[in-house]
C-alpha cells in the first residue's frame, strides 16, 4: 500500500471554507465542505486519492469518528484533527494515548 501513495498529493485538508482557505492558498489539496454528509463524500475521495495524511477540522473529525476509525490499524492514511482556535480534541487524543501507554496522565 505504501508504494501506491501519490507523491503529488501527500497531504489533504478537509474542513469548512473559512477553516481551509489558508491551506488552499499554500497549494494543498483542500476539500471544502458544508455538512457532515459532504465531509463523508470528501473523506472517501481522500482515501481514493491515496493521500498519506489528512487534516480534518475538529468538529468534522468528531462526526467522522466511525469512518476514520476504520483506518486506525492501517499505516495510511493518517487522519489528524485541527482547529482554528485551539486543539481540545487533539489534546484529548494525546491524553488517551498517554493513559494507555503509561497508565497515568
Amino acid at each position: 500500500m505504501l508504494e501506491a501513495l501519490t507523491l503529488e498529493k501527500p497531504l489533504a485538508i478537509l474542513g469548512t471554507e473559512d477553516a481551509v482557505i489558508g491551506f488552499r492558498a499554500l497549494g494543498f489539496t483542500v476539500y471544502s465542505v458544508k455538512s457532515l454528509e459532504e465531509s463523508r463524500a470528501a473523506l472517501q475521495e481522500v482515501i481514493n486519492q491515496k493521500s498519506a495524511v489528512c487534516l480534518v477540522q475538529e468538529d468534522l473529525y468528531a462526526g467522522l469518528k466511525e469512518e476514520i476509525g476504520a483506518y486506525r490499524k492501517e499505516p495510511l492514511p493518517i487522519f489528524l484533527p485541527f482547529s482554528r482556535g485551539g486543539t481540545p480534541l487533539l489534546e484529548q487524543l494525546v491524553r488517551d494515548i498517554r493513559l494507555r501507554a503509561t497508565g497515568t496522565l
